[in-house]
């Protein structure tokens, strides 16, 4: 009897398994699909449960995934509203919206800020207080402890931590020279944060960190084991690339082509390396400049899309226009006020399409999220009890 169970047990597993070889259906199917649609995969039977749980094809599978510009819609109204954050895929025409966050109630006493983006990780902050680390993939989630004025998230490859990068100003706010920046790892306790100063290895360096203001409030771009945020030609500083090296957590910077102004210019990741898109007032065009070397730091022209001020004027009265996204292959997002409205344009200019939410205004944060489904021990609660999810997955 326990044997003849036994036997009808086999044969019905092996008639839920794939009839397709292991190889393909890990890395000609599975390595294809989205986190969501992977994870209903693992339902179906043991055989892809065990497929898709294993850690290489996990990681392989992440950096398979697109990097999806994520876009706040919420009202702008005093009382509490639902708000999302969803990311645009501008590989299809027209963009699909993916839900990444939803939030029940969301005012400016129930606000989070998103500061950071790395390997499919968010870190956010309610109203720049409580911090936390989240998966939107997974909905796994940590608090962190107590830091503030956070400047980056990233991976430090050699200890294989994920570290927080944020910065203390013991002589006031505007004491640029004189920040102090400490490091985290995530899922250690403060005692365990560490002071790296800034270091200034020449003077020009110490120059332009002088002379600058320093905005972290934009989001960094990551390459190389570097972070890299853009800073346009300001008084007598030339515009530069500060990059922070993550592997021996000190700072320098890179030439930049030529920019007018840092509220003209945003630094980006374009096929693998470094770009900066700004948009010419005197010819009307979006100029998208790609590192060619990194090493000798070259830059080159990559695209120059006409900006069509004239038809976004047939929908927005207020005639305000900001360029926020530009992908690899030339798509832009352009912010439009009023209405709020985002447009879709391709890398000849021509519309794709256009989000007018209503009453529901449209955000870009500035970040990307490439989807995982990577473990990670920072996530394990050691008391296995259950908790009230916070309030960035209560909406969704």
């Amino acid at each position: 009897m326990v044997k003849s169970a036994r036997v009808r047990r086999t044969q019905r597993d092996h008639a839920a398994g794939p009839v397709l070889p292991e190889d393909l259906v890990l890395w000609e199917i599975f390595y294809r699909l989205p986190a969501k649609e992977l994870l209903r995969c693992r339902a179906v039977c043991r055989s892809w449960r065990r497929l898709s749980c294993d850690a290489e094809f996990l990681l392989a599978h992440h950096r398979r995934q697109p990097s999806l510009p994520l876009i706040l819609f919420n009202s702008d109204t005093v009382v509490k509203v639902p708000a999302t954050v969803d990311a645009l895929d501008l590989r299809q025409s027209p963009a699909v919206r993916r839900p990444i966050l939803g939030f029940s109630s969301y005012d400016e006493c129930h606000k989070y800020y998103i500061h950071a983006s790395c390997d499919g990780l968010l870190l956010l902050s309610r109203t720049h207080r409580l911090y936390y680390i989240c998966n939107p993939a997974t909905r796994q989630w940590c608090k962190l402890p107590d830091v503030s004025n956070v400047t980056a998230l990233y991976h430090h490859r050699p200890s294989g931590e994920y570290r927080v990068l944020y910065r203390k100003h013991p002589k006031g706010p505007g004491s640029v020279v004189n920040t102090i920046y400490y490091v985290l790892t995530v899922g250690s306790s403060l005692e365990g944060q560490r002071c790296i100063r800034l270091r200034v290895p020449s003077p020009s360096m110490k120059k332009f960190m002088t002379d600058t203001t320093l905005d972290y409030d934009k989001p960094p771009v990551p390459l190389h084991d570097c972070l890299h945020w853009y800073y346009g030609r300001s008084m007598d500083t030339e515009s530069k690339v500060l990059v922070f090296d993550t592997v021996d957590e000190s700072f320098r910077c890179m030439r930049s082509p030529i920019a007018d102004n840092v509220a003209l210019a945003h630094l980006c990741q374009m096929d693998g390396t470094l770009g900066i898109r700004q948009v010419d007032r005197d010819t009307m065009t979006v100029q998208v400049w790609a590192l060619q070397d990194y090493e000798t730091e070259v830059w080159s022209l990559k695209h120059r899309i006409p900006f069509p001020v004239v038809e976004m004027t047939k929908y927005v009265s207020d005639k305000v226009f900001c360029l926020i996204f530009v992908s690899e292959s030339g798509d832009m997002l352009v912010w439009g006020h009023f209405p709020w409205i985002l447009f879709q344009y391709d890398s000849r200019g021509n519309l794709v399409h256009k989000f007018q939410p209503g009453s529901v205004t449209p955000t870009v944060l500035q970040l990307s999220l490439k989807e995982s489904l990577v473990r990670h021990a920072f996530f394990e609660r050691e008391d296995c009890k259950r908790v009230k999810l916070p309030g960035f997955f209560q909406g969704i």
